[in-house]
C-alpha cells in the first residue's frame, strides 16, 4: 500500500509525555515514538521539534534520567533554585534535581520576572559548559515564588531608601508615597511589597510593620522569615503525633515487643548538650577479654512515623532540624521529637541498635543491626562527662549529686577506653581530626545577647562522635551489601577545581574522603534528620517478620536527594544568619573600637574574615587598608598578591568596627592593619 501524502496526526503533549512517563528511564529515540504513534517517517522533524517545545515548556523535567536519546539534540533545560544575587545584579544558584549542581549564574532574568529573590525556582536555558567552576543560563520563566512580601528596614542614608533584610540580596527599594504605605522609624523591620519603576529603579509599600531589630526573638524570627523553611505543622500531623503518643504510652513495663531484644537490663546512657531535648541515641560499653563490646541505641522513628503519612510528608518537605541560639525548628512535632521519641531517662522506647566488637585496637570483629527496646538509665551532657574524665582519677568515687553517681563505676571508663581505640583505628587510615569551631551564645534576662563563648571540642565530644560514626559505617555496609534502596553520605576527593568538596547525600554508594570509608550513611539521628529515617526504614524491612516480602521499600530518587541536600544548606545557612544578626547586635555598643579578625579568603573585591570576638563572618573591602594603589585593578587576585603579601588563610589583621546592621546582619570594618 502506497504511503499516505497527507500530514498525519501528531499525538498530544499529554500523550507524548504519557509515553515517555511509561518508558522509565529506557533510552528512547525518535524511532521509537514514530513507531509506537504509528507515524510515517517524514514526521520525524515535527516529533522533534514537539520535544524542542516541550523541553522549553518544562514538560520533560521530571522524565527518569536517560529515557531520551542525546542525539535528538534537546536544548539543556533544568529548574534552578537561586541562592544569592551578586554584585552585578545577576541570579546565582544551583540546579534543583542535580545532587552535584555546580554554580550556575543566570544572565538574563526570565520574562515579565523585573526582580530575583533567593529561594525562587526558575526554568533555565543552561549554555554549554566552559570550565568546572560555574555555568551561565539564562531564564525562561518563574516557576514558584514563596512568598512576595520582602522584610525590609530604612537605610542609614541621606535619601529614604529601604534596604532588605537579606544581606543575599542588593535591591534598594523608595518608600512608595501612599496612604496604605506604613511609615518606618530607624531599627523598625516591616514587610513590602516590591514593584519595578519605568526607570529601571524598585519601590516598595510597606503594609505591615513587625518590630525592631534588637527584640528580643527577632534575629532568629527574622532568619527564618527570609529562607522560609516551614514552622508549623498541619492538623493531621499533629494528630497523628497525639496517636504516636498514646500508643507509645502502652509500651511502659510491657514486655518487649515480638522480634525486638529487651535491653533494658542495659543502663544506656545519653551524652548530649545541655540546651539539647531531643536524645536520639544512647550508648553502652564494656571491656572484654578481646578488646570491648559496644552498643549503640538509636531511637526507633521509623516505627511510627509511616511512609506517606501527614509526618512523613511534611519531615520530608524540612528534611532536617534547624538547631538557633534561641529556638528549635524541629523536623517532628515536639511531643515527639522531645518526648515519645526521645530517649528519656526512666522511660521504655523502642531502637534499633548495632551491637559491635571491637578489638583493642579498635577495628570491628563483629557487628549486628537489630531492633529493640531500652531504657535510658541516665541523662549525660559533655560537661559532665568530661568532668568525670578529668577527675576520675583522683576523686574514683562521685559526689551523689552528679548524674553518674548511680551508674556502674566501670561504664563510664569503658565507654572512654573504646572511643579511644575507635579513634586509633581511624587515624591508622588517615582521618584527620578537627576541632570543631562552634560558638554559644549567652541571652541575659531582656532575651539580649551578652555573650559570645567558643564551644570546645574535648575528649567526650570526640568519643561520642566516635561511636556514631561506627555506627553509621556499620548502617552503611549492611544497606550496600543488601543493596537496599537508602541515601549514602559521598565526599569526594579534594582537587584543583574543587579544593573544598562538601559532603553530600546520594543514592549511589561512594567513598567518604574526610572519613577515609568505602561506605558511610546516616543512621543515628533519625528524630532530626530525614536521612537517617530512610536508613531506619531500609534496616527495619529486612529485620521486620511482618513486612511483606514481595512489596518492594520505595527508593529514594534524585528529587529527594537534591531536596535534602538542599535543606541541609538552608539549616546551616539560616544558623548562620541568626549568628551574625545576634554579634550586630551584641557588637554595636564596641563601634569605634579595634578588634582582632582572622582572614579566610581573598577575593576580587576584599577579604573574607572572621572576627575572633564573636566567631562570626564579615566582610573587608580592599579600600579598607591604609594603602590603596592598585585600587582600579580588577583582575583576579591581583590586589590581594601585588599588594598585600600577607594575604592568606589564617592571617590575623585588626580592623575598627565603623558600624553594625542588626535587620541585615552585616558589620562595616575599615582601617585594617596586620598584626604582627
Amino acid at each position: 500500500m502506497l504511503a499516505s501524502p497527507y500530514v498525519s496526526a501528531l499525538p498530544s503533549v499529554q500523550e507524548l509525555r504519557a509515553f515517555l512517563k511509561s518508558r522509565a528511564g529506557a533510552a528512547t529515540g525518535l524511532t521509537d515514538i514514530l513507531r509506537t504513534f504509528q507515524l510515517p517517517v517524514r514526521q520525524k522533524a515535527s516529533i522533534r521539534a514537539l520535544l524542542h517545545d516541550m523541553a522549553v515548556a518544562g514538560d520533560l523535567l521530571d522524565l527518569a534520567a536517560g529515557t531520551l536519546k542525546a542525539s535528538i539534540g534537546l536544548p539543556d533545560v533544568a529548574r534552578m533554585r537561586v541562592s544569592y544575587i551578586r554584585d552585578d545584579g545577576n541570579a546565582a544558584g544551583f540546579l534543583a534535581d542535580d545532587a552535584l549542581s555546580r554554580l550556575v549564574v543566570l544572565l538574563i532574568k526570565p520574562p515579565d520576572t523585573p526582580y530575583l529573590f533567593p529561594g525562587d525556582m526558575v526554568l533555565v536555558r543552561l549554555r554549554p559548559a566552559t570550565g568546572t567552576q560555574k555555568r551561565e543560563a539564562r531564564g525562561l520563566r518563574l516557576l514558584t515564588r514563596l512568598d512576595n512580601n520582602l522584610p525590609v528596614t530604612p537605610a542609614n542614608t541621606p535619601e529614604p531608601l529601604l534596604l532588605p533584610c537579606d544581606a543575599r540580596l542588593n535591591l534598594p527599594l523608595t518608600p512608595e508615597e501612599s496612604t496604605n504605605s506604613l511609615p518606618l522609624a530607624p531599627q523598625q523591620i516591616g514587610l513590602a511589597t516590591p514593584h519595578a519603576l519605568p526607570h529601571g529603579a524598585y519601590a516598595g509599600r510597606v503594609h505591615s510593620v513587625l518590630g525592631k531589630a534588637d527584640d528580643a526573638g527577632m534575629p532568629s524570627y527574622l532568619s527564618l522569615l527570609i529562607h522560609h523553611p516551614p514552622t508549623t505543622f498541619s492538623e493531621q500531623a499533629e494528630a497523628e503525633a497525639r496517636q504516636i503518643v498514646h500508643q507509645n504510652t502502652a509500651l511502659q513495663s510491657a514486655p518487649a515487643p515480638s522480634g525486638r531484644t529487651d535491653l533494658r537490663h542495659l543502663p544506656l546512657i545519653t551524652i548530649d548538650d545541655a540546651s539539647a531535648h531531643d536524645f536520639d541515641d544512647a550508648l553502652w560499653a564494656e571491656q572484654t577479654a578481646e578488646g570491648f563490646h559496644l552498643i549503640v541505641a538509636i531511637a526507633d522513628v521509623a516505627h511510627w512515623v509511616k511512609p506517606g503519612s501527614a509526618l512523613d510528608m511534611e519531615a520530608q518537605e524540612r528534611g532536617n532540624s534547624i538547631y538557633l541560639p534561641d529556638r528549635v525548628v524541629p523536623m517532628l512535632p515536639l511531643v515527639l521529637s522531645a518526648q515519645a521519641c526521645s530517649l528519656l531517662p526512666g522511660q521504655d522506647r523502642l531502637c534499633l541498635f548495632a551491637d559491635i566488637h571491637i578489638t583493642p585496637d579498635g577495628h570491628v570483629v563483629s557487628a549486628h543491626i537489630g531492633r529493640g527496646i531500652m531504657q535510658s538509665a541516665a541523662r549525660l551532657t559533655y560537661e559532665t562527662v568530661q568532668q568525670v574524665f578529668e577527675t576520675q582519677a583522683h576523686q574514683p568515687t562521685l559526689p551523689p549529686e552528679h548524674p553518674a553517681a548511680l551508674l556502674a563505676p566501670a561504664l563510664l571508663p569503658a565507654l572512654r577506653n573504646a572511643g579511644a581505640a575507635i579513634r586509633r583505628a581511624a587515624l591508622q587510615r588517615g582521618v584527620m581530626e578537627r576541632e570543631e569551631t562552634g560558638w554559644n551564645v549567652q541571652f541575659d534576662s531582656s532575651g539580649q545577647p551578652c555573650a559570645f563563648v567558643p564551644r570546645n571540642t574535648q575528649e567526650a565530644h570526640y568519643m561520642v562522635a566516635a561511636c556514631m560514626i561506627l555506627a553509621n559505617q556499620i548502617a552503611a555496609e549492611k544497606l550496600h551489601a543488601r543493596a537496599l534502596p537508602a541515601l549514602f553520605r559521598t565526599h569526594a576527593q579534594p582537587s584543583p577545581d574543587s579544593p573544598r568538596p562538601m559532603a553530600r547525600y546520594s543514592t549511589c554508594a561512594a567513598p567518604h574522603y574526610g572519613l577515609r570509608l568505602k561506605h558511610y550513611t546516616h543512621f543515628t539521628s533519625p528524630i532530626r534528620r530525614y536521612a537517617d529515617l530512610l536508613a531506619h526504614r531500609a534496616l527495619t524491612h529486612i529485620n521486620d517478620s511482618s513486612a511483606l516480602p514481595h512489596v518492594p521499600l520505595p527508593a529514594p530518587d534524585v528529587a529527594l536527594v537534591s531536596q535534602l541536600n538542599f535543606t541541609e544548606r538552608r539549616a546551616a545557612t539560616i544558623m548562620q544568619d541568626s549568628l551574625n544578626r545576634l554579634a550586630a547586635l551584641f557588637l554595636a555598643p564596641l563601634i569605634g573600637q579595634r578588634m582582632s579578625a582572622h582572614v579566610m579568603t581573598a577575593t576580587r573585591h576584599g577579604l573574607r574574615v572572621r572576627l575572633t570576638k564573636t566567631g562570626t563572618p564579615s566582610f573587608l573591602a580592599w579600600s579598607a587598608f591604609p594603602d590603596r594603589t592598585g585600587m582600579n585593578d580588577d583582575s583576579q587576585h591581583t590586589h590581594a598578591l601585588a599588594h598585600h603579601p600577607h594575604v592568606q588563610s589564617g592571617a590575623v589583621l585588626s580592623v575598627t568596627l565603623a558600624g553594625t546592621c542588626p535587620a541585615r546582619g552585616t558589620l562595616m570594618l575599615t582601617d585594617a592593619v596586620y598584626e604582627h
